[in-house]
């Protein structure tokens, strides 16, 4: 438990009830994308399956308990343990990790995007259905008889009738079954199911934490420091986005290689990149090419149209990856997320904007600072993206809603020429 970075204060609240002997039977880890709720999950239930749980004094692992509070940890050694580690948890007859993508288990058509958590997928995974003889795995007794754990990613996703299904559950769960919802949302849930779950509040982490954890991973430390800015706070966002430049670099090279050996035959693989190339670095490269655009727009030297241009080239580039990743996941979603992630960039541009015309700069600013930024203006300009960034999830058409918004960025910025 103890390997999740910087969240002294959920971590206490878990060894605090690990301790008194009492634990929730349910649990909502609530907290942004990537800062360590699944994780922390699944090391709590590491160590209420262990065999052996060892105990240990705290010192000052942990600032919120005191330094003799007994810390409680799993062995890592006993076969449970190992069951957990193997594949995140997948192996362990006793722990069930439920995601929206297991509606293609479920869905006889298999075709599914999984966009959202079906009722399928908590009957076929959880509660069970007794119209279509599906036991609920919750009521089985466990295999090795120290409890059972579900944790359901996402959960805000679940769709009403899923939540319904899973709320009479609930209302009696069975003794030594433990279920975890995890969500950056808990608002999304019924309230009738927050009022039985105990909540566990993760924040976002600290960008040295994120910085320290990608050179950790292999990510040079110039890079290291601009994915940490843009993550959010979000390290696990930090490291796909690094996984996801190291998969634009072989491709490309794929493809470069491909090209010097002049081959003209399509290739057996049908997600070739020849044609159009992945922008290396990724997020890094978009986010580059982003902020000279922007810069070019407000010194007068490009179009709105040329600014909506590359956020799209980027958001189809990041919903391709999101397919490399899952294939049957959805394009279109992706491409929002995609156009999204270009928005929240270019609203901290703007904000740099900002910050450096106070004299109080981020500590890694966004490339292409522009001199001719009027100032006051850069609150619209944030305003307006942060509109387009929470309307793209509306269902917004997506090209007139790029469209729309670098022209109301080109009217603030240049309404005195016209």
């Amino acid at each position: 438990m103890l390997t999740v970075l910087g969240q002294p204060r959920a971590l206490a609240q878990l060894q605090r009830s690990l301790a008194s002997g009492r634990l929730a039977a349910t649990w909502i880890f609530a907290g942004p994308p990537g800062v360590g709720k699944m994780r922390a999950a699944i090391q709590l239930a590491k160590t209420v399956l262990c065999d052996h749980p060892r105990r240990q004094p705290n010192g000052d692992t942990l600032p919120t308990l005191p330094p003799d509070f007994p810390l409680t940890l799993p062995c890592d050694a006993c076969e449970s343990c190992r069951a957990v580690d193997n594949r995140g948890g997948g192996s362990h007859p006793d722990l069930h990790l439920v995601t929206k993508e297991l509606i293609r288990y479920h869905d006889k058509t298999g075709t599914s995007k999984g966009t959202t958590l079906s009722i399928h997928v908590i009957r076929g995974e959880i509660t069970g259905d007794p119209a279509e003889n599906k036991e609920a795995k919750i009521a089985k007794r466990s295999f090795r008889g120290k409890g059972k754990f579900f944790i359901v990613d996402e959960a805000e996703l679940m769709e009403l009738p899923a939540q319904n299904a899973l709320l009479k559950t609930l209302e009696e769960p069975p003794p030594h079954t433990y279920l975890i919802l995890i969500t950056p949302s808990p608002q999304d849930l019924l309230s009738t199911i927050r009022s039985r779950s105990q909540i566990v509040t993760f924040s976002e982490l600290p960008t040295d934490v994120i910085i320290r954890g990608l050179i950790g991973a292999g990510v040079p430390s110039n890079d290291a420091a601009l994915l940490a800015r843009l993550a959010r706070g979000s390290l696990g966002r930090a490291l796909r986005w690094a996984g996801d430049i190291r998969i634009i670099d072989e491709k490309n090279a794929k493809a470069a290689d491909r090209k010097a050996k002049a081959k003209t035959d399509a290739p057996d693989d049908e997600d070739d990149d020849t044609a159009q190339p992945f922008t290396p670095g990724g997020i890094l490269g978009w986010t580059r090419d982003l902020a000279a655009a922007l810069d070019a727009l407000v010194a007068g030297r490009e179009s709105a149209s040329a600014v909506a241009d590359v956020i799209a080239s980027a958001a189809a580039q990041y919903s391709k990856l999101h397919l490399v990743h899952d294939k049957l996941a959805s394009a279109d979603r992706a491409r929002r997320d995609g156009i999204a992630l270009m928005m929240a960039i270019a609203a901290e541009w703007f904000a740099d904007r900002l910050r450096h015309g106070l004299g109080v700069p981020s500590a890694t600013l966004l490339p292409d600072q522009t001199g001719a930024l009027d100032h006051a203006l850069v609150p619209k300009l944030i305003a307006t993206a942060r509109a387009a960034e929470s309307e793209i999830d509306l269902n917004a058409n997506d090209k007139i809603l790029l469209a729309a918004t670098t022209i109301i960025w080109e009217k603030f910025l240049h309404a005195d020429a016209r």
